[in-house]
């Protein structure tokens, strides 16, 4: 993978933690803001998708044993790994 140096400031606390932690910060900080990109990713996600669910579309969903059956079929076809 490509990489491009960049210049970024950081609280010396943090990078003081983040040497304790790592002999590589390029691989470490390169590693959190993949996880912090993709947790700002899903949470734009959810929140776009807020209000998509209607439950008169979904009456077979109507209270929690309904939602307990489905999954239950849902798992049925998963096979165990042994």
């Amino acid at each position: 993978m490509r990489t491009v140096k960049v210049s970024i400031s950081l609280p010396e606390d943090l990078v003081v933690e983040m040497k304790r932690l790592t002999s590589n910060l390029s691989a470490f900080v390169a590693e959190g803001m993949r996880w912090h990109v993709a947790r700002v990713r899903a949470e734009r996600a959810l929140r776009g998708s807020a209000g998509a669910w209607e439950a008169g579309n979904h009456p077979d969903l109507a209270d929690l044993d309904d939602v307990e059956r489905y999954v239950e079929v849902i798992r049925s076809g998963w096979e165990r790994e042994a």
